[in-house]
């Protein structure tokens, strides 16, 4: 264990200096702004889920003598920050969101609160507005101690993965989707798509580097062509065949058929680009489908959905900050009820009744309400979600559990630096075999560090 704690926070010191200066404006932001008023602050992810829930909780969450300061920050920036001040004991944030891949080793390390005893004790009007019963098993117990089963944090939508496509674009160019697409099906679909000079891109996917950005997608392609990252004695197993297979494959999709700044692009960007209706297909979360028949989208209606051959399964949680005073967190864990809650899926439907705004994947009576069950994405959504194995992502037996990310404290470094070779591989920066090499020598030294390796 000390090892693991160790290797994790030799990453962390690589980033502590522009961090900690960042914390020191911060920590002002934490404390009361003036009487007996408490300030809550939040560090949240630029995703248009939750950017909702920043603007509705303005608008209509109202405790008094609590005031919500929200820290919206681009998914790494959060994972970043989060995990420095998590590991250093910071109080810049009284509420994180975070997610399965940190819950894993935040429980065993004291990094978050336990929300149990505040569970227990909640009011009968906060039990029936959260009703944990109503929650998919799957995601709460991902937020969850294995041993105990307390509850470290409550989830605020879900996820499984995809494909999304445009069905006039597809039609136009005289190809069908299968029901069930292999790689190989979406590859040619999207190489007959893709027309440069019409300005049609064939297939759009997160090129940007980062474990939980690129690595995201191209970790199921991984899994599904039947690779892995370890065998059960923890010896690496990048350079391999079927790894080759994976790497050869999402390198020739995005550079015949994908956008022009391949390693530029996260989710947002994939948003806008298939939002135009310039775009055939995208690979990602099942909680963008919405996205894209929101009534600013011009493809409304046009989207067909198709499993993904690995899919990936994740959360955004909310969890509190332990170095918090007693007031806060009991004032963070009351907002958190009220925005992980029955009614404020009612709320955001009331806005936006495209359900673009409405926290998806997470409960099992949002799938049952009238104005949600007959979206064009629900359906496929719960589909996903019901065909997903967490302890079982690869082909092969593993010693390691996580769909689009290896559930161990190193895989962070490791998986950075495999994105890392993944975007110079694919802009020609060094060749295959480079970026094979470097990435297996990456998650070797990760099994060493971790003290996994007999």
């Amino acid at each position: 264990m000390k090892k693991r704690i160790l290797a994790l926070l030799i990453v962390l010191c690589m980033c502590a200096g522009l961090a900690a200066c960042a914390g020191k404006s911060d920590d002002k932001k934490s404390k009361k702004s003036s009487g007996d008023e408490i300030v809550v602050s939040i560090a949240t992810l630029n995703n248009p889920i939750v950017s909702n829930l920043v603007k509705l909780a303005g608008e209509y969450y109202k405790e008094e003598g609590v005031k919500l300061d929200f820290a919206v920050l681009p998914e790494n920036d959060l994972r970043e920050k989060a995990t420095l001040e998590a590991s250093t004991g910071g109080t810049t944030y009284d509420i994180y969101f975070t997610g399965p891949y940190e819950a894993n080793f935040w429980i065993t390390y004291g990094w978050a609160e336990n929300l149990q005893p505040y569970i227990d004790k909640m009011s009968d009007e906060q039990k029936e507005a959260l009703d944990v019963e109503d929650i998919f098993p799957s995601m709460l117990d991902s937020l969850s101690d294995p041993e105990t089963g307390d509850i470290y944090a409550l989830p605020f939508f879900g996820e499984a993965s995809f494909f999304m496509y445009n069905k006039e674009l597809l039609e136009n160019a005289g190809v069908t989707m299968p029901e069930k697409p292999t790689w190989d099906d979406i590859y040619d679909i999207a190489a007959a798509v893709d027309d440069e000079a019409a300005g049609i891109t064939g297939m759009t996917m997160r090129g940007a580097p980062g474990w939980g950005m690129s690595g995201a997608p191209f970790v199921t392609i991984v899994n599904a062509l039947g690779g892995k990252f370890y065998d059960m004695d923890w010896n690496a197993t990048v350079e391999t065949d079927e790894q080759r297979a994976a790497w050869e494959m999402y390198k020739k999709v995005l550079r015949d058929a994908g956008q022009d700044d391949i390693i530029t692009y996260t989710y947002n960007e994939c948003i806008s680009l298939m939002n135009s209706g310039k775009c055939g297909i995208w690979y990602d979360a099942t909680s963008n489908g919405p996205n894209l028949e929101a009534d600013d989208s011009l493809i409304k209606g046009k989207v067909g959905y198709a499993p993904s051959p690995a899919g990936w399964l994740w959360n955004w949680g909310m969890n509190i900050n332990p170095n918090s005073s007693d007031e806060k967190k009991q004032a963070a864990f009351d907002f958190m009820v009220w925005a992980c809650s029955k009614d404020y899926v009612n709320l955001s439907l009331e806005k936006d009744p495209s359900g673009a705004s409405t926290p998806s994947g997470v409960r099992a009576s949002t799938y049952e309400l009238d104005a949600y069950k007959d979206l064009p994405y629900a359906q496929p959504t719960l589909d996903a979600l019901s065909d997903l194995d967490f302890n079982h992502p690869c082909k092969d037996e593993v010693p390691y559990v996580g769909l689009q990310y290896i559930a161990i404290p190193e895989f962070q470094e490791a998986g950075d630096k495999m994105t890392e070779a993944l975007a110079a591989y694919v802009t020609d920066e060094i060749t295959l075999d480079e970026a094979l090499a470097t990435t297996q020598k990456a998650f070797e030294q990760a099994a060493e560090e971790g003290g996994y390796k007999k």
